[in-house]
């Protein structure tokens, strides 16, 4: 009996921006189970990388999400992305975000999930709340809240550290170790310096557009 179809699997990704090489040849595989930290300094290409493994981003090469190629419906159905800078809709309260994401991914327990998160992030007195009316680390919590609170089975997020308190920091490394756990897959992008205290994870460094393992 085949294995089933790894979560993640990225052969000689490649991409070119504006004629200029900004991935080459990236190959990785992320398992059930498993979280891992893509590491790298300053413009190395993590979150070109991460866009491209979702289709956002023209490539060369092959990503298959759970067997299927990336840009496939039943490959998106198996994923959730959250962006460095949180897509949010400004004229949607905190408590309707997790009530549209819930229909959006056709999860109705989402809605609930996302209230708790939004709970344990300190966010319940503020659920009626407009984000545009919230900081920046507010707004992140928002959005790993819809995210985290999906539990899709491969959870892709960029840089969702940024922006955290350390207790919301311990709070959301505490969440993606339980979505492991659980059978979750987990691709984050940060820096192995700020988080190697409070996430254990598979570090994957990427330097000049070139994955290191």
């Amino acid at each position: 009996m085949s294995a089933d179809p790894a979560p993640l699997n990225v052969v000689d990704l490649r991409v070119r921006l504006a004629g200029v090489s900004v991935l080459d040849e990236v190959t990785f595989r992320l398992a059930a189970g498993e979280v891992a930290l893509l590491v790298g300094p300053n413009g190395a290409g993590k979150s070109t990388l991460l866009r491209a493994v979702i289709g956002l981003l023209p490539s060369n090469g092959e990503v298959e999400i759970f067997g299927r190629p990336n840009r496939s419906m039943s490959a998106r159905s198996k994923f959730v992305f959250s962006p460095d800078d949180p897509a949010l809709y400004e004229d949607l309260t905190l408590r309707e975000h997790a009530r549209l994401n819930a229909i959006l991914y056709d999860r109705p327990d989402a809605d609930a999930r996302a209230l708790e998160w939004l709970g344990a992030f300190g966010l319940e007195a503020r659920l009626d709340e407009y984000p545009g009316t919230h900081s920046p680390g507010m707004r992140q919590k928002l959005a790993l809240s819809l995210a985290v609170g999906v539990e899709l089975p491969l959870t892709i997020l960029d840089e969702p550290f940024n922006g955290l308190d350390i207790a919301s920091q311990e709070l959301l490394a505490a969440g993606l170790q339980a979505r492991g756990a659980a059978g979750g897959a987990v691709l984050l992008t940060g820096h192995q310096r700020d988080l190697e205290s409070v996430l254990e994870a598979r570090r994957l460094e990427l330097v000049d557009g070139t994955l290191r393992a």
